[in-house]
């Protein structure tokens, strides 16, 4: 056997773990992205209902009163 063949194949070998290793390395960082997005997500979820019950109950409490003041382009009138 021709010792350069030996020598192609050994480099040839290295090329492709160093490869693997660059693609398991970037799912890694990918699947870390993901776990933080996910907890963003959810984080934004809950101010959305947070806010959401918020804006419901002062919408409420306007719409109780009597002689209430017009919102928006109405009351500057």
């Amino acid at each position: 056997m021709d010792s350069s063949r030996v020598v192609l194949a050994l480099q040839e070998q290295e090329k492709w773990r160093d490869r693997r290793k660059r693609v398991l390395e970037r799912i890694r960082q990918l699947k870390a992205r993901r776990v933080y997005f996910r907890k963003e997500l959810e984080t934004t979820r809950g101010k959305i209902a947070q806010f959401g019950a918020l804006l419901a109950s002062l919408k409420d409490r306007a719409g109780g009163r009597a002689g209430a003041r017009p919102h928006g382009p109405e009351s500057l009138r």
